[in-house]
C-alpha cells in the first residue's frame, strides 16, 4: 500500500523511506499554503513555519493513528500553527497580509478561450495576478477556506476538519469568498476596460 496513511504508520515503524515519500509528496502543497497565508514579506517566518510543521509529523510520528486522511491531518498542524502566528502578529498590533508570490506554480482556476495562445497566456497571467490580489483582499478566515478548497484540493467537509468548524461555517465563508472574489474581479475588469489597469 502506498497510501499517505499507510508510509506515515510505516514511518512511525522507523521506516525513513516512508517520511520521505510522504514529504516530496506534500512539500510543494504545504509550502504554498504557509507562504500564501503569510504572505511573501513573511518569506522567512512561511520558512520557519513550514518546518515546525514537518517536525511536528516527526515528534507525533510513533503516536499517529489514522483518524483521518493523513493530509487532512498535516494540514490541521499548519493551521493551528497559522492560527498561533496570527495571534501574536495582532497582540503587536502587526496585520498579516497575503502578498503577491511570483514563485507561485500555476493558476488552479480554468480558463475557457478562443483566443490565440499568445493572447490566452497574456490573459492568463493577469488573471492570475488580479486573483492573488483579491485573495489577498479577504479576511483571514475566508482566505483559508477558499485557500484549502481551491487551491490545496481538499473537499468541504475536509477543511471543516482541518480548520475545526461545523459545515455551515465552512459553507458560509466559502460563499462569501467567492462573492467577494467575484465582486473584486468584476471591478478589475472594469477599471482595466476603462484603461485604469493593464
Amino acid at each position: 500500500m502506498d497510501t499517505d496513511e499507510a508510509f506515515m504508520l510505516d514511518y512511525g515503524k522507523g521506516n525513513q523511506v516512508a517520511f520521505h515519500a510522504l514529504y516530496a509528496r506534500h512539500k510543494g502543497p504545504l509550502y504554498r499554503y504557509v507562504c500564501r497565508q503569510l504572505g511573501a514579506k513573511n518569506h522567512s517566518k512561511a520558512q520557519e513555519l513550514f518546518q515546525e510543521v514537518w517536525l511536528r509529523v516527526i515528534d507525533n510520528r510513533t503516536h499517529y493513528k489514522v483518524e483521518a486522511k493523513f493530509s487532512t491531518w498535516l494540514y490541521r498542524i499548519a493551521h493551528n500553527l497559522l492560527v498561533d502566528e496570527h495571534r501574536k502578529f495582532t497582540a503587536r498590533g502587526e496585520h498579516l497580509s497575503l502578498v503577491d508570490d511570483e514563485q507561485d506554480e500555476g493558476n488552479h482556476i480554468a480558463l475557457a478561450s478562443n483566443q490565440t495562445h499568445h493572447e490566452n497566456t497574456l490573459h492568463n497571467d493577469y488573471l492570475q495576478k488580479a486573483i492573488k490580489h483579491c485573495v489577498e483582499l479577504l479576511v483571514p478566515q475566508q482566505r483559508e477556506a477558499f485557500l484549502l478548497r481551491h487551491e490545496a484540493g481538499f473537499v468541504s467537509s475536509q477543511v471543516c476538519d482541518i480548520v475545526e468548524a461545523k459545515p455551515e461555517t465552512v459553507k458560509t465563508r466559502l460563499r462569501y469568498a467567492m462573492s467577494q472574489l467575484r465582486e473584486c474581479l468584476q471591478r478589475k475588469a472594469g477599471a482595466t476596460e476603462l484603461g485604469g489597469e493593464r
